[in-house]
């Protein structure tokens, strides 16, 4: 099968014997005519015509090679060759056109609004089969990301980054940070609350009430020994004594928003915050505890076994034809579609974010595109750059040549025909 460009230059040779063919045409019916032309009076018209029609063809064959290439290989002819000789000119002049042509913000602008991006895109996702697509495309990236990371260098490299931007990192500076944020306003007061109730939950559980029994009578041999002499169960009674104060005590904290060890835990938070930021001390420590969680091989080991546990049980998934991770993709794409054709305000939110962000990246990439496209221009050697635009544009010359053979015989003929009308006149 036969390439683009060579189907292009059998279209050139094909129009260059066409109209080479026509001039060779009316050379000949300019030889016969001539020759006829004494028995044969009318064929007078004909001479005139054949004979204009070769003038015109051979002028615009010049002009036509004369913009490519020296006619007939005479370089002292001036202005020939055009195209080769101004290549600097015309990678220029491209660009530049194509800069404020094509990439004029306001014709991008009104091209895109005219487009409505949001819409076509909303109409992409309703479509079943473009969900899968880019369901198929996801899977195909998570498998290639598999194939990479299951790389022993890679994850090293990976490894090695990560723990070095842990060790880097200002870890009591930030959890200094969160715990300001988490105390703005009295909301640590929340986990507070929240710890209290599941404190009372936990310690209203019948099990952990017999838990408490079992471990003060574990510890606490002296009384379990009277307990059983005296048989008055006094180790449990000492629990559920010790249970119910303490169950007390967290519905009285929990009832008043005043209580003191409400106070108490305020003043521990905001003392370890202020410690956290200003004493060495205490950064110091936090910062050794980072290091030695990070170099604990334990952890290392837990967390590799975690990946390899997924990264075992993604592979074997996306090779599955009912891919779970494919399928849950599908659902989002169509679900992300759905609503967006029911959301009439996100759709036009689109539009106004991508018509706001347009002519920024057009300003930014506009004169990085014009300067590529000059670039490939003048790296194009003479020889190439003639070929190339002869390929493109000489099919269509050759019409000039054939346009130029019959209307300069026309015009020749009218002008004869003038001529002899007006020899008649006088």
């Amino acid at each position: 099968m036969l390439s683009r460009a060579e189907l292009k230059d059998r279209q050139l040779r094909r129009m260059k014997r066409w109209a080479g063919g026509l001039l060779l045409l009316m050379l000949s019916l300019y030889v016969a005519s001539s020759i006829l032309e004494a028995r044969h009076p009318s064929l007078f018209y004909l001479s005139v015509f054949t004979e204009a029609a070769m003038v015109g063809a051979i002028a615009d064959w010049f002009a036509v090679v004369a913009l490519f290439h020296h006619p007939l290989g005479l370089r002292f002819i001036p202005h020939t060759a055009v195209i080769p000789r101004n290549k600097g000119r015309i990678a220029e002049g491209i660009s530049g056109f194509i800069q404020h042509n094509f990439l004029a913000e306001e014709a991008i602008v009104a091209r895109i609004a005219e487009y409505r991006p949001a819409s076509k895109l909303c109409a992409w996702l309703l479509k079943p089969q473009n969900a899968d697509t880019v369901a198929a495309y996801g899977t195909r990236l998570l498998a290639y990301g598999l194939t990479v990371l299951d790389d022993i260098r890679i994850r090293r490299f990976f490894q090695d980054l990560i723990s070095r931007k842990a060790k880097e990192l200002d870890l009591s500076g930030t959890l200094a940070e969160v715990l300001d944020v988490l105390t703005q306003n009295g909301r640590h007061h929340q986990l507070f609350d929240a710890a209290l109730a599941g404190l009372d939950e936990l310690l209203s559980r019948p099990q952990t009430r017999a838990a408490i029994a079992a471990e003060i009578a574990k510890n606490v041999p002296r009384l379990k020994a009277i307990s059983d002499v005296l048989r008055l169960n006094l180790d449990e009674k000492a629990a559920l004594k010790l249970l119910d104060v303490a169950i007390a005590k967290i519905a009285e904290v929990r009832a008043d928003e005043a209580h003191e060890l409400r106070r108490r835990f305020d003043a521990f938070v905001a003392g370890f915050v202020a410690k956290l930021k200003t004493d060495p001390a205490t950064r110091a420590r936090v910062h050794e505890l980072r290091d030695e969680v990070l170099a604990n091989p334990a952890l290392a080991g837990y967390v590799d076994g975690l990946w390899s546990d997924f990264r075992s049980w993604l592979a074997a998934d996306l090779h599955q034809p009912q891919s779970t991770v494919r399928m849950s993709i599908t659902r989002v794409v169509a679900s992300f579609g759905h609503k967006l054709d029911q959301d009439a305000e996100v759709q036009r939110w689109l539009d106004e974010q991508i018509l706001t962000a347009a002519p920024a990246l057009v300003r930014e990439h506009r004169a990085g595109i014009g300067r590529f496209i000059e670039d490939q221009v003048h790296g194009w050697e003479e020889k190439r750059l003639t070929q190339e635009l002869e390929r493109e544009l000489g099919p269509d010359l050759q019409y000039i040549r054939i346009n130029g053979t019959l209307v300069g015989g026309l015009a020749g003929l009218l002008i004869a025909g003038i001529t002899h009308f007006m020899r008649v006149s006088v």
